[in-house]
């Protein structure tokens, strides 16, 4: 028998039977309660407090002032005692105390072990209750913030449904999540469900007919109008001047930006690749002559087209809005860019 003695510290002597992993029985006493603490390879098989057992038990004795331990080392087979799977959750977390998973189909094993060498009367529950206040030291709660000491067995019982109160929390929390999880597939599979259905069931749109395409696209009746039209032709170098009108700077108001565009038409589309090579009538050195794409289209004598400016210092974009003169030669217009947001008058030429 190992003679433990008194002591404050019972946590302390369980996490050094702990970690010697030993077996046997942790003898308590105090102020007349008796109680033990029984442990196989250093984890809790069962716990006992005069009346009260497992959690209870333990929440107890680390309570106790002034109280006597012996601890005698004996070996004990698995006990299926009153420490349930979710006690032993919480005197993990709690006190740190590593409860053993006990195998229920053991028998009894009052008749094999003597809990009390001994032999002493367990006081009774109104015993118990009648404890005095100053032998019980803080307790830890559910928030494991210090409160006052519980003083009979009913705080026990509270403490008890506290903490089942936080399982059953738990529980609660995990169950709506994996119900929101479900109903959240549930609607995809739906979603996708119903796109397979629309898919499965749409028909292929019918080709109109040569003849459907030539009444709903009559021909013009005038074949001078139609090579007049054909005869818009954009097709190969311009100079455009743009001059700034209004600017959200004060430097860049009335200045002259001159561009040289080489365009290639495809029908009513044309595109063009060129750069800018002239401010205010002076002509750019080669290094700071920046490119410029252009995109657009003709519709009759009114032309469209965006471009893209690769500055030095960064890309800008903006619009053009052209008019065809009559000779085909020339554009006149409008135009509106990112760079400095400057609008203002467009002119192109077309150089022979």
């Amino acid at each position: 028998m190992s003679e433990v003695g008194n002591t404050h510290g019972i946590l302390d002597i369980i996490k050094s039977i702990a970690s010697n992993r030993e077996s046997g029985r942790l003898e308590i006493n105090s102020s007349g309660t008796h109680g033990a603490l029984l442990f196989g390879d250093g984890k809790l098989m069962y716990a006992r407090l005069g009346s009260l057992e497992g959690f209870q038990a333990v929440n107890a004795a680390v309570s106790l002032r002034d109280a006597e331990f012996n601890f005698v080392h004996a070996t004990y087979p698995p006990h299926s005692g009153s420490i349930s799977p979710s006690e032993r959750i919480v005197l993990s977390q709690f006190f740190g105390i590593e409860a053993a998973e006990v195998d229920g189909s053991h028998s009894n094993p009052d008749t094999e072990i003597d809990w009390n060498m001994m032999p002493e009367q367990v006081v009774p529950l109104a015993e118990v209750e009648e404890m005095r206040a100053d032998d019980l030291q803080d307790t830890p709660t559910i928030e494991a913030r210090p409160v006052a000491a519980p003083t009979n067995v009913h705080a026990f019982t509270f403490q008890r449904a506290r903490i089942a109160l936080y399982l059953a929390l738990i529980l609660v929390v995990t169950a709506v999540v994996a119900i929101a999880l479900r109903s959240r597939l549930k609607a995809r599979q739906q979603v996708a469900s119903a796109t397979t259905s629309v898919e499965s069931t749409s028909q292929p749109v019918p080709e109109p007919s040569i003849a459907e395409v030539k009444q709903s696209n009559p021909q013009p009746r005038d074949e001078s109008e139609q090579r007049e039209v054909d005869a818009q032709d954009l097709a190969g170098e311009w100079k455009v001047i743009n001059t700034v009108e209004k600017t959200r700077y004060q430097s860049f108001d009335r200045m002259q930006v001159g561009f040289r565009l080489k365009i290639k038409q495809t029908g009513k589309d044309f595109t063009a690749t060129g750069e800018k090579f002239s401010e205010n009538g002076r002509t750019l050195p080669q290094n700071n002559r920046t490119p410029i794409r252009v995109t657009g289209s003709i519709d009759g004598d009114k032309i469209v087209a965006t471009f893209v400016e690769d500055g030095l210092t960064r890309r800008t974009n903006g619009r053009f809005l052209w008019k065809l003169q009559s000779d085909g030669s020339a554009l006149t217009g409008t135009f509106v860019s990112t760079a400095a947001n400057s609008s203002g008058k467009s002119a192109a030429t077309k150089q022979q």
